[in-house]
Parts: C-alpha cells; sequence; structure tokens
C-alpha cells in the first residue's frame, strides 16, 4: 500500500461497519490535490442504515471516500438516487453532523431494503418554491438550489436561488422580480460592465463584443450577492457579480465551458 493511501486510511477508524446508504442524486465525485498519485472518490448519501443493529440515521451530510488510481470503474458502478451497500471504516473525526466513512468494499449496487427505500421515494419526489408572479421553481437536490428557465430579452436563461429557508427564499424570488422589471437597462450595464474589465477605453473592438455576448444564466448566491453569467459567440463565459442594489463588478477572466 502507497503511502498516500496508507496516511488517508489512517484518518479512519479500524472497525469495519456493514451499512446500506440512500445517495443523493448526482452522488459522485473525484479530485486529486496536485501533489497526489491517487484520486480521492466521494459519495455522497442522505442515510445509512446499520445492517447488523437495524438502526437508522437520516443526514444530509454523509460522504463516503476512498483513494483510487483510477475512477471509470467506480462512476459505472455506483448509481446516484439508489441504495448501495457497503463495507466501510468511520472516521476518528466524524460527528453527528458530518459524517465521513471510508469503503472497504462494494456488496451491492442495488441493495432492496423497505425502511431506506421510503427514505428515497421521499427524497424523490420534486419539491416546489412557489411564487405566484414568477411561476414554480424547482429544487436542484444536487446543488440545494430552486431553478426555473425564463424569458429575457431575447433568449431563455436559468435562474438559480439558494434553498436557504423561507425568510431568504422570499428576499431572493423578490430579487429576481426587481431583476425582470428593469431588465433591458440590466442587461445593457451587464454587458458594458464585462467589456469594460476586458478592453480599455475608446477600444474599437469593446462595442463588437458587447454585441456578441448575451445573458445566460442568473445565481442569487447568498444574501445581497447576484452572479451574472454571460457568453459570447465563440463559448467564453464572462461572470459579472453585484449586491442586491445592482451594484456590478466584473470578474475579469473568461471562462470556457
Amino acid at each position: 500500500m502507497s503511502k498516500e493511501i496508507e496516511n488517508f486510511n489512517s484518518n479512519f477508524d479500524d472497525e469495519i461497519l456493514d451499512l446500506a446508504f440512500v445517495l443523493k442524486e448526482s452522488c459522485l465525485g473525484a479530485g486529486k490535490a496536485n501533489k497526489d498519485k491517487y484520486y480521492t472518490l466521494y459519495i455522497h448519501a442522505i442515510a445509512l442504515k446499520n445492517i447488523a443493529s437495524n438502526e437508522i440515521i437520516e443526514n444530509d451530510n454523509i460522504i463516503i471516500q476512498k483513494k483510487v488510481k483510477e475512477t471509470k470503474e467506480y462512476f459505472q458502478m455506483i448509481k446516484s438516487k439508489s441504495i448501495a451497500r457497503l463495507k466501510v471504516r468511520k472516521e476518528k473525526t466524524s460527528s453527528d453532523l458530518y459524517m465521513r466513512f471510508l469503503i472497504e468494499d462494494i456488496i451491492c449496487t442495488n441493495y432492496k431494503d423497505n425502511d431506506l427505500n421510503i427514505i428515497l421515494e421521499k427524497y424523490l419526489k420534486p419539491i416546489y418554491y412557489k411564487d405566484e408572479e414568477l411561476g414554480d421553481f424547482e429544487l436542484d437536490k444536487a446543488i440545494n438550489c430552486f431553478e426555473k428557465n425564463m424569458s429575457w430579452i431575447d433568449n431563455n436563461i436559468s435562474i438559480l436561488f439558494e434553498d436557504i429557508n423561507e425568510e431568504l427564499n422570499k428576499k431572493s424570488a423578490d430579487i429576481i422580480k426587481k431583476i425582470f422589471a428593469n431588465k433591458k437597462d440590466i442587461d445593457m450595464k451587464l454587458k458594458e460592465c464585462a467589456a469594460e474589465s476586458i478592453f480599455k477605453p475608446h477600444n474599437t473592438e469593446k462595442e463588437e463584443f458587447i454585441k456578441s455576448i448575451s445573458l445566460t444564466s442568473i445565481s442569487i448566491d447568498y444574501e445581497d450577492c447576484i452572479t451574472f453569467y454571460l457568453k459570447n459567440s465563440d463559448g467564453h463565459t464572462i461572470s459579472v457579480n453585484s449586491d442586491w442594489g445592482f451594484n456590478l463588478k466584473p470578474i475579469t477572466q473568461l471562462m470556457f465551458f
């Protein structure tokens, strides 16, 4: 066993547990630090059941991890929105709020359990934020954001806001209404702000750039913060930040998606 894996595994208890997990939507992820040889695999779950004791724990902050050389087989094997039975070791510093486990073995990726299936079915039911003026926003449970496609100046854009609590959700909806009530003015200011972050004043290419970009999405990130995403004809994206008073600040780096 490599030193990297050995060091990683030392963060977990020696006891091996037989647990079944209810896996989230878009449950898998993987990352590698610059100096690491192996990927760290992440599997996100919302509930677990101890097979030996039948104890069930529901928790939105369950992560099952493993150091792996390649991730492909795990992405093929583990399915989102399913129940998986795994042999795991619990992280030594795990708490009731944040539960971390290390995969020792995969027993079944399509495990059948009546109790956990009730939790999974409840999780799969769509959740909406309803507004009389804006309509229904559906919760994307993978990112915990309400989302809706809405008509902008000459295209449809995606609107997102984080599901925090009823008070802040209503504030987010009110900000969206203000944005759309002033969309022509905001659209032009966004394009000018994006262009000013790239071109010097009176640059002849600036006007052409403004014509080439359009708003694609708006994210109400948290209280008093909005991110507007624009894209040009080459597929480059530039984001513009704003407070809820619409004081715009560009992020100058162009991104390509």
